[in-house]
């Protein structure tokens, strides 16, 4: 095996439609050393027959990784794919991959570069390392929507913080490249992860994490999404509070208590490993605080626009 082999962690769910035009951007990509492995969460569609082709097309270099927990969502399928790469033992570094996107040809050779260069210091491959990037958003026929998925967002990844991410994710997962140590120490998933992408983001912050400010991938915005990229402009947003007033305070009620409890899985996970987890637990005391206390220092905690973090200050706690 290649010693700059990349596990593509690629996880399938009903996704014929555009499952194919995925796995030929992924072979067409100039970094070549790399497996797919690939998890299917109990597809009743052509997916599984899409993926039998591929794999005797190309041999040991697609693995289908049997899901012992089929049906039970994509953090799960993930997770499955997390524990094979780790468990299989050849690959040194692993990129996540949604069934439905087109990938840049130069993104796994972006990505690889990018983390030689922060695992370059001695000793720092020790460390949980994360890359990612920015991202293209396009629509279901690949026209472009948004050069960029940050600036669409309104997000800023490249100033992200360890506190703010406790918060706020500002890692999409199609775009990231993790380490085998961070596999190890993200490993298992709490039952507490809100999505994959966002546990590993905040097992980097014990290690290294860089952003790459360029689109990678072509984002696909269709019905099916999982997240998908939301327009953030104040006028959607008053609207959205308009029309469904109650279901967006419910989400955002909803949103506060899974970031508590995942903050709290994150301090556990910390603390087994004897990992510095001070930031952690001075972010939940705070959370405990009451409202006015927690009105003088929102700022420092919540990232984002104005309107989301004085709705997160006032309705999680």
């Amino acid at each position: 095996m290649s010693a700059a082999l990349v596990d593509v962690l690629l996880a399938t769910y009903n996704g014929a439609k555009y499952l194919e035009a995925q796995l030929d951007s992924i072979l067409a990509q100039t970094h070549q050393a790399f497996r797919i492995l690939v998890s299917d969460d109990g597809s009743s569609d052509a997916t599984p027959q899409i993926l039998r082709r591929y794999q005797a097309r190309l041999g040991e270099r697609l693995v289908l990784v049997p899901n012992p927990s089929a049906g039970s969502g994509v953090v799960r399928n993930f997770g499955n794919l997390m524990q094979a790469s780790l468990d299989h033992g050849v690959a040194q570094w692993a990129v996540f991959a949604d069934q439905d996107d087109v990938w840049l040809p130069e993104k796994i050779a972006s990505l690889w570069r990018e983390m030689v260069r922060i695992e370059g210091d001695s000793g720092a491959a020790a460390l949980p390392c994360l890359v990612h990037s920015d991202l293209t958003v396009v629509d279901e026929g690949l026209r472009v929507l948004s050069p960029s998925f940050a600036r669409y967002q309104r997000m800023d990844p490249a100033d992200c913080s360890d506190v703010s991410l406790l918060s706020v994710n500002q890692v999409t997962g199609c775009t990231m490249m993790v380490n085998r140590t961070l596999l190890q120490l993200a490993l298992p998933l709490p039952a507490e992860t809100i999505m994959h992408d966002w546990w590993c983001a905040l097992i980097s912050s014990s290690g290294r994490r860089s952003y790459i400010d360029t689109p990678l991938i072509l984002y696909r915005q269709h019905g099916a999404n999982q997240l998908g990229a939301k327009d953030r402009g104040l006028r959607t947003r008053l609207r959205r509070m308009v029309t469904d007033g109650p279901g967006v305070v419910r989400r955002v009620r909803e949103l506060g208590r899974a970031t508590r409890l995942q903050s709290e899985a994150l301090l556990g996970r910390l603390r087994v490993q004897g990992a510095d987890g001070a930031y952690v637990s001075k972010y939940l005391s705070w959370r405990a605080r009451p409202l006015w206390v927690r009105l003088a220092g929102y700022r420092h905690y919540y990232f984002g626009p104005e309107l989301d973090r004085l709705s997160r200050c006032l309705l999680w706690f």
